[in-house]
């Protein structure tokens, strides 16, 4: 039987890595994306449109939009909402099965992040997890 607890998103997948995200929902009821029925996120949506949904609702963010950290709008959200974010560094040129194994091969290291506050983030690579620091603006602040 499933609890209410069980059915609680926990992961975000940015529809940039749809596939990925499809998969780890097929297989955890706590990971959600854009389309997902227990998601309120529509498919097609902006950066800026999802970005306080993810935040607000405390999930962790998996996708491989690096550029998320430097865009003006979209890194004052991250911070605004405590975002969370797991960033696929290497990700981009990878097969979806190789995506699909790192995420696997690293997931006991993940999966405890979700209970810590965001906003943060790390990079995600083959090779490990790694904590990213959030780019300072040009005036010197977060």
């Amino acid at each position: 039987m499933t609890s209410v607890a069980d059915l609680r998103p926990r992961f975000f997948v940015d529809e940039n890595t749809l596939p990925l995200g499809k998969a780890l929902a097929a297989v955890r009821s706590d990971v959600v994306h854009p389309g997902h029925r227990r998601c309120p996120v529509r498919m097609g949506a902006l950066d800026v449109e999802w970005l306080p949904y993810a935040g607000d609702a405390g999930l962790v963010l998996i996708t491989r939009d690096i550029r998320i950290r430097h865009r003006p709008a979209e890194k004052r959200l991250f911070l605004l909402h405590g975002v969370k974010g797991i960033f696929l560094t290497k990700g981009g040129s990878m097969p979806r099965w190789d995506m699909l194994c790192m995420i696997v091969q690293h997931w006991n290291r993940i999966e405890p992040l979700a209970e810590v506050t965001g906003p943060w983030s790390y990079s995600l690579t083959r090779a490990g997890i790694r904590e990213l620091k959030l780019p300072a603006s040009r005036d010197g602040s977060r």
